[in-house]
């Protein structure tokens, strides 16, 4: 029983390999060298794509510029009074972060401290 799944798992696997050989249709470097001379072809006609004109360029400027017009007027602006609340939660939310860090720093280094006494 034993020899026959040895026998079938080295069958399954050169199917493997000549169904990879097919499918890669190089079965030696004789049958590689053509596909790379027609992609070394492929590459020098596509090298020879011509730019853009400049009118071309500004056409497609201008209607990026465009676009960003549109955005900037699809956006919410807040009020004067809706920058100041906001600042201050800001302002705030960082100063009770900056507390906590501090009172863990200190509470860490008078621990590290007794330990290292």
């Amino acid at each position: 029983m034993a020899v026959q799944k040895k026998d079938f798992k080295k069958a399954s696997a050169a199917k493997e390999r000549t169904a990879t050989k097919e499918a890669s249709g190089a079965e030696n470097k004789k049958d590689a060298a053509p596909k790379d001379a027609a992609k070394a072809v492929a590459k020098k006609e596509s090298a020879k794509v011509q730019k853009p004109s400049v009118s071309e360029r500004a056409g497609s400027v201008s209607k990026y510029l465009r676009g960003v017009q549109n955005e900037l007027k699809k956006v919410h602006w807040p009020t004067r009074k809706e920058v100041v609340t906001y600042t201050a939660v800001v302002l705030a939310s960082v100063a009770v972060v900056a507390a906590v860090i501090w009172v863990l720093d200190s509470l860490l280094s008078l621990g590290v401290s007794a330990i290292l006494s």
